[in-house]
């Protein structure tokens, strides 16, 4: 017999697979029963309504922010190596809940509440990214005149692009590469630039 947060979970696994797919109103409890493998009164038992269970959905994934909070970010005198890391830690993340992120954002006008669970993930990241930039200029390894938070949001901006394409297109189509060659290649560029060193 399953136990109760097998079935929980199970529930919400098959809503956002079905609200991903269909969108909310188009999905019926039904299907998501269904999908669950449990019974229509099941999923009404653990949500009461379908509203509800949208929104156990948005609380289940708040995980990704506490992941990105929790980072240990300090930074070594290998930039790009530690760049490329949170860089892939990151999307490795976003990743994971990309037809989270595409459900919410579709659906961001019909429960206009949930745009503060979407937006706590990238001001997460940005903050924790602020931070590894001002340790890394007090060591010396940044430019003391450029803004830190500046400096987070420009590399942020690069990890969220890849989500979006994935989310929307299904995969990333502007980057020949894996994600794994594209970051280490755009964090050479970021920490060192693209202008010819000149003697």
């Amino acid at each position: 017999m399953t136990n109760k947060k097998g079935t929980e979970e199970r529930i919400l696994d098959a809503a956002l697979e079905l609200f991903s797919e269909r969108g909310f109103k188009a999905t019926t409890t039904r299907a998501i029963a269904d999908r669950a493998d449990v019974n229509e009164v099941t999923v009404f038992r653990y949500f009461e309504s379908k509203e509800k269970l949208f929104l156990g959905i948005v609380e289940r994934e708040a995980a990704v922010r506490m992941a990105i909070i929790q980072m240990k970010l300090e930074p070594s005198d290998d930039m790009v190596k530690d760049l490329t890391d949170i860089g892939n830690y990151i999307v490795k993340n976003m990743l994971e809940r990309a037809g989270f992120f595409r459900l919410m954002v579709l659906e961001v006008e019909r429960f206009p509440e949930i745009w503060e669970h979407i937006g706590t993930v990238p001001l997460a990241a940005i903050s924790k990214l602020s931070q590894y930039f001002e340790k890394a200029k007090k060591k010396g390894l940044v430019r003391k005149d450029i803004d830190s938070e500046t400096m987070a949001i420009s590399f942020f901006s690069f990890l969220f692009r890849i989500l979006v394409a994935n989310a929307f297109l299904g995969r990333d189509l502007f980057t020949r590469a894996g994600t794994e060659d594209s970051m280490k290649g755009f964090v050479e560029i970021f920490v060192n630039g693209a202008a010819e060193r000149r003697v």
